[in-house]
């Protein structure tokens, strides 16, 4: 697993984060465009090329910057780094609320298919909340995956599995609040601020209500579920479409999450049919959980990523129809822990980010 680690303003950090990584980010960029554009087709039946990608995600661009300026200049650093557009840079960012949006034109099936959890209270060994999740999408992936390590001038300091050129994905900061995602799909997708925009906003707050309204206040591009968690041991599980948001309190108990909306609301304007995929993880994850009710830990979390039951349906996956487990998080907010791993996680090896 590589761990990258820099410092200064977000410009500054955007910049050297381009510049360390400009030939692979030129790669993903490529690879994320292919997919797009693949899946608008396949799913979508729309032929569009990178134009019309760089079309929605210039349309993106106002949004992001209103939204989060912190977050908006490291991408334009990143840009100006690896000598790319800053639509490019979007596009790479954003490519699931960017493929969605170009894609409506018919029904979709599910893709990808990260599988998240939110654990706390007498379901856990020590009474702290543990939450992760795997990060699931094209294998394509898998070379660019690593961590970042940023400790901005100003605001808290992060760590964040994400890929090579991108903000934060899932991770943790220095006042313990806690940020990841899976995909889901809304027909009410459009141009604005794309899911690690809003992440990245997440994971500058220092407060749990200040984190959930970086997701909640924002005019959203795409539909995600959201879990957020801080140092106190209280977990959010905030299901969201571009224009609706359910909340969920995780104050005892367990909450998962994979790729089909669980909300009544959101499943009245969701796009696609679940797919076979999406529910036998929540059933599987559900399942390890409750068997592990009031012992469940960081280790218990792991086992629970790597069950390999279900074959091509299970939570952690090596190449299903071209999708991977490309990397998985645990974390526990109140200790200020964050445990990464590249690749499937029945084939990782475990890396405690903070070192302790």
């Amino acid at each position: 697993m590589r761990i990258l680690s820099f410092a200064g303003a977000p410009a500054a950090i955007g910049e050297a984060f381009g510049e360390q990584c400009r030939a692979e980010i030129a790669e993903l960029y490529a690879a994320r465009l292919r997919n797009a554009i693949g899946q608008a087709k396949q799913h979508g039946g729309r032929d569009v090329g990178e134009p019309a990608v760089l079309e929605v995600a210039r349309a993106c661009l106002a949004p992001t910057r209103d939204h989060h300026p912190d977050g908006f200049a490291e991408l334009e650093g990143i840009a100006r780094g690896a000598g790319l557009s800053i639509e490019q840079i979007v596009a790479m960012n954003g490519l699931t609320d960017i493929r969605d949006v170009l894609a409506w034109a018919g029904e979709l099936e599910a893709f990808g298919g990260c599988t998240a959890f939110v654990v706390a209270g007498d379901f856990t060994a020590n009474g702290k909340l543990v939450c992760g999740q795997t990060w699931d999408l094209a294998t394509d992936n898998m070379p660019h995956v690593l961590t970042v390590h940023r400790r901005p001038s100003e605001g808290p300091e992060t760590w964040s599995l994400t890929t090579v050129g991108c903000l934060s994905l899932i991770g943790l900061n220095d006042h313990g609040i806690a940020c990841g995602t899976t995909n889901i799909r809304t027909t009410d997708a459009r141009p604005g601020v794309t899911y690690l925009s809003l992440i990245h906003k997440a994971l500058s707050a220092t407060t749990l209500t200040e984190a959930s309204a970086a997701i909640t206040d924002a005019h959203r591009a795409g539909a995600h579920f959201y879990y957020l968690a801080d140092g106190g041991g209280r977990g959010l599980g905030l299901e969201c479409s571009p224009t609706r948001v359910e909340r969920v309190e995780v104050k005892n108990g367990a909450y998962v999450h994979t790729n089909h909306c669980l909300s009544p609301e959101l499943q009245a304007v969701e796009g696609n049919t679940p797919s076979d995929s999406s529910h036998a993880r929540q059933d599987r994850l559900e399942a390890l959980i409750a068997a592990d009710c009031d012992t469940a830990d960081l280790d218990a979390a792991k086992r629970w990523l790597a069950d390999r039951e279900n074959g091509e349906n299970a939570i952690s996956r090596t190449d299903y129809a071209g999708i991977s487990s490309n990397g998985a998080v645990v974390m526990e907010p109140e200790s200020g822990t964050i445990h990464v791993g590249h690749g499937p996680p029945h084939l990782t090896t475990w890396v405690d980010l903070r070192g302790g």
